[in-house]
């Protein structure tokens, strides 16, 4: 998470706010694709995995195979969506090279494996090595003062990487079984589960990015770079909160089945600890706004400061939906999840 935002932000103040602004404007459109390429899985497959161990090759490979055929249709959705609706033909090209990596999301599968099994450290031993590589390659294109192209294609990298490497990792303890053990038995199984989290999932990703995309049309690019340069803060700490949620899925899970009382204990205390932190980040961040802006992107993001200091609050309404969307999956409710992200919207 540190790597990605400061590097973010370095390739910010390189790019400037105009060309920062179409590539987080790029970003912004691929993410809500990658978003539905996952199916939900995040949230299912970790649990079914938690619950049903002794089947996990069955659904590791049925989730596998659903996911490939979702990057694949969402890929060639993408592409044809932006050739009739967006006009720059620049933009369309860096769009189009930063979502190929939508085709390395299946083998997400082995980070979900290893989450259940309550062993994400070896999902972020994972990640972290992608990210530094991914990183170096950026603070590269930096220094040698690349254009634009170059980091949509580093983008578009960085989930090559991480597959790659999740992969390694895998095999070094496990067997690639789950490649051929998809099973049309558990489609409909997953499926009826996941549905409500796809449709969530692109309501959730459409509430975070529509922003971007209604200023980059109504405002321009420049104004972009300002927003997404405040919003790089702002989703460094949600992404912390969405880790720490996920992460304790698999516990959960498992308080619930042991024992109802100390399983309403936990939540209750990590609705509080990811409340109140949000609440000191806030006030930390919007007290000092001008002073991180400045300091960390420059005087040409200057204007952003107004907007970070208001974007920060949003956090503590983030972190009780992402906790309670944990609460809800336990709690076999995931429709709920999609009604509300809905009405959101």
């Amino acid at each position: 998470i540190i790597s990605r935002v400061f590097v973010g932000i370095y390739i910010a103040r390189y790019l400037g706010p105009d060309q920062f602004g179409l590539l987080s404007y790029s970003l912004a459109i691929v993410s809500i694709f990658m978003s539905v390429s996952r199916l939900g899985m995040e949230s299912i497959l970790v649990r079914d995995l938690t619950k049903y161990p002794d089947q996990a090759n069955a659904y590791m490979g049925t989730a596998f195979g659903l996911m490939m055929m979702a990057s694949v249709a969402g890929f060639i959705l993408l592409a044809n969506i932006i050739y009739l609706l967006e006009t720059d033909p620049v933009t369309q090209f860096y769009i189009l090279v930063i979502a190929v990596g939508i085709l390395f999301q299946a083998l997400l599968v082995i980070d979900y494996r290893f989450q259940s099994q309550v062993k994400a450290k070896y999902s972020s031993i994972s990640k972290s090595i992608a990210l530094s590589v991914s990183s170096i390659i950026k603070v590269y294109l930096v220094w040698s003062q690349a254009e634009i192209l170059y980091f949509a294609i580093a983008y578009a990298i960085d989930h090559l990487i991480i597959a790659i490497v999740l992969s390694l990792m895998y095999f070094s303890k496990y067997n690639f079984n789950f490649f051929v053990a998809f099973s049309r038995k558990y489609v409909k199984r997953l499926l009826s589960s996941a549905w409500p989290m796809i449709m969530s999932g692109i309501a959730g990703i459409v509430l975070i990015r529509i922003d971007q995309l209604f200023i980059a049309n109504m405002l321009g690019m420049n104004q972009v770079g300002l927003y997404a340069a405040a919003s790089k803060i702002y989703e460094g700490w949600i992404t912390i909160i969405f880790v720490i949620t996920i992460s304790i899925l698999p516990m959960l899970i498992k308080l619930k089945e042991q024992s109802s009382e100390i399983y309403f204990d936990k939540l209750q205390h990590f609705f509080k600890l990811l409340f109140w932190s949000s609440v000191l980040f806030s006030i930390i961040v919007s007290t000092f706004s001008d002073s991180i802006i400045n300091i960390l992107f420059g005087l040409q993001f200057e204007e952003s400061k107004d907007i970070l200091a208001l974007m920060v609050w949003v956090s503590l309404f983030t972190s009780f939906g992402f906790m309670s969307a944990r609460y809800l999956i336990v709690e076999g409710l995931q429709k709920k999840i999609a009604k509300r992200n809905w009405i959101a919207i």
